[in-house]
């Protein structure tokens, strides 16, 4: 029976995972304090401990585990910052979901929205959320929000792994809330829970409170998040209230408009537009398929003074929208489709209630690249916005720099007590930003593995499609005919497609950095015009075609054969009076051996065809052609 218990607690620890805080809610501490962790399912625990990059070990909390419910406590002497939480030594792990912190003062926001992981435009919607990714961990901001649409298609699993890849490069605190494209497939948020976190959640920042929301897959709440959302902001009624959702409550594109609400009776007022030039106003409609939450969501968000709603769901963003002091403001996307610019937006939220609200960065073909390998790992951004030191965190610990472009120095690397991953700060200056961490030792292969169409017609837009890796240091992009191409994410690993306009048979150079020039052949190419498969009785180059010509013994094309049929001699009278001209001695120079062939054949062709008419017509003098018509 011991042996089945034990046995049964290995399978249970072995099972278990985080539900609560993951690295899209980290659970906010102050040196000293309390929080909870919950587990999926009830397991033995045997420690507890935080571990982050520059921390030497992992250090231990105590903790009391009831359950599935674990509450743990942070030593008073914790250097504030963002920490992984470990639980049996690792056995149960989830990155970045600690913050320790002792928040007091303004909190400095960056907002990205609509990241649509595996959306294809001009680029893959990976290299935007990359850049962003850079940019907030290189610049003054606490936290990193996320609201909504962080997967294109939430039934598609490897779209959130690569969301998880590349925002684990961000060394800030990161808040998310999923969109109506996270519900799109798996409208129950499986994938989103397990890659990501719980869709709706609250979380207590020194003087801030700060709240999730989820408006799901039509754009509306439901019961249980009306319900929720009140309690929540009945037990912190003094706190700065900041609410997180991805559906725009109110939304006016390019506009800054202050209204005012005094219940649900305005909900039709503020639907029409007061102008009569639209067909609306400022209610965002999909709000209205249930009213009777909506209406008592604003109703909540009014009495208990709510500073700050910020959405996005509209990739055009840009509005502000100011309800009895509650600032409604919707963002423009990072990574879906719009008509101008991606971007982004920063916020300063203050203790005592006000708010600064920053325009939208416009990122426009800012885009960065993070490629790794074995030996070392590849940045390369091209753009006009970030910082001269750059932070990143990334898998391993690589050892030494090397600038591919411009300069570079390593300001400071951080490691991580359980080698999960390193914190860099680099200093750079150049456009673009190319580094490499590591042992720049690069290794490519390149097959092309597919060309469409196949047998390109002038007018065809040709896809070529070409894998390639590099197992040492990753692969950053490649060159085409010196023209440079970013991978494209038709699922989790990436695949490079060139497309161009195919107007005649050509050559393509591929290459990866580092590595040598591929050639690849599009379209057939065509024999030269002078190579005829016409066949030849004599296929030497002599100026006799052949021996049976009797008739016709003019030795060069110049002397037309037909007026002479009969002619024996070989030196005919009217041969010397052409030889005299000087024009007659360079004639056979722009006329090939091959060609004087074709014409003494065609000349012998000609007078033998005259001569078949002559013996025709005699026959048909004397009634030959009653023979032809004889059955």
């Amino acid at each position: 029976m011991r042996q089945l218990y034990l046995l049964l607690a290995a399978a249970l620890a072995l099972a278990a995972s985080i539900v609560d805080p993951r690295w899209a809610v980290p659970a906010y501490v102050t040196p000293g304090g309390a929080f909870n962790i919950t587990l999926d399912a009830p397991t033995a625990v045997k420690s507890v401990a935080l571990a982050a990059p520059g921390v030497e070990k992992p250090l231990e909390l105590s903790f009391n585990a009831s359950g599935a419910v674990i509450t743990a406590r942070v030593p008073a002497d914790v250097p504030p910052g963002l920490y992984d939480l470990v639980i049996n030594g690792g056995e149960i792990y989830e990155p970045k979901a600690v913050w320790v912190g002792n928040v007091t003062g303004p909190l400095r926001i960056i907002q990205l929205t609509d990241i649509h992981v595996g959306v294809e435009l001009d680029m893959a919607s990976i290299y935007r959320l990359t850049h962003a990714a850079l940019y907030a961990s290189s610049s003054p901001y606490d936290v990193v929000f996320l609201t909504g649409d962080l997967a294109d298609v939430g039934g598609q699993p490897w779209q959130y792994a690569l969301l998880v890849r590349y925002t684990s490069t961000i060394t800030k605190p990161i808040f998310a809330v999923p969109g109506n494209h996270d519900h799109a497939g798996d409208d129950p948020l499986n994938n989103y829970r397990r890659y990501v976190g719980p869709p709706y959640w609250y979380r207590v920042v020194g003087p801030y409170l700060i709240i999730g929301l989820d408006s799901g897959h039509d754009g509306y709440l439901t019961e249980e998040q009306v319900k929720f959302y009140g309690d929540v902001l009945r037990r912190y009624p003094d706190k700065v209230k900041i609410v997180l959702i991805h559906h725009p409550p109110f939304y006016i594109r390019d506009a800054y408009v202050a209204e005012i609400y005094r219940g649900p009776q305005d909900i039709d007022r503020l639907s029409r537009d007061p102008t009569g030039r639209r067909n609306y106003y400022i209610v965002y409609t999909s709000y209205l398929y249930n009213r009777p939450t909506y209406e008592r969501f604003l109703n909540l968000t009014i009495r208990y003074r709510v500073a700050l709603v910020m959405a996005g769901h509209v990739h055009p963003g840009n509005s502000t929208v100011v309800i009895n002091g509650t600032y409604f403001v919707t963002t423009r996307t990072l990574g879906g489709s719009v008509d101008t610019s991606h971007g982004f937006r920063t916020y300063v939220v203050y203790p005592d209630g006000r708010v600064q609200i920053n325009p939208e960065t416009l990122t426009y073909k800012n885009y960065a690249v993070v490629a790794q390998g074995a030996k070392a790992a590849q940045i390369y951004a091209d753009s006009d916005l970030l910082p001269g030191t750059i932070a990143i965190d990334l898998p391993g610990q690589y050892q030494g720099l090397k600038a591919l472009n411009g300069t570079a120095q390593l300001v400071e690397a951080k490691k991580h007590p359980l080698a999960k991953y390193t914190r860099y700060y680099i200093s750079t200056a150049g456009k673009p930003i190319w580094i490499a961490i590591g042992d720049y030792a690069p290794a490519p292969t390149l097959s092309v593995e597919k060309i469409m169409p196949r047998s390109p017609t002038p007018g065809d837009v040709v896809t070529v499609t070409i894998k390639a890796e590099d197992p040492n240091v990753g692969i950053p992009f490649l060159t085409v005919d010196g023209k440079k191409i970013l991978a494209s994410y038709p699922g989790e690993q990436p695949v490079y497609q060139y497309r161009f306009r195919y107007d005649k048979p050509t050559t393509l150079q591929i290459q990866a950095p580092g590595g040598q020039p591929t050639t690849v052949q599009i379209g057939q190419t065509t024999q030269p015009p002078t190579t005829t498969p016409t066949p030849t009785p004599t296929p030497t180059a002599t100026p006799t075609p052949s021996p049976t010509p009797s008739k016709t013994p003019t030795p060069t094309p110049t002397t037309p054969p037909p007026t002479t049929p009969t002619a024996t001699s070989p030196t005919p009278t009217p041969t010397p009076t052409r030889t005299p001209t000087p024009t007659a001695a360079p004639a056979p120079a722009p006329f090939p051996t091959e060609a004087a062939v074709l014409i003494a054949i065609a000349a012998v062709g000609a007078a033998l065809l005259a001569a078949l008419a002559k013996t025709g017509k005699k026959k048909a003098e004397t009634g030959g052609t009653r023979v032809y018509g004889e059955r």
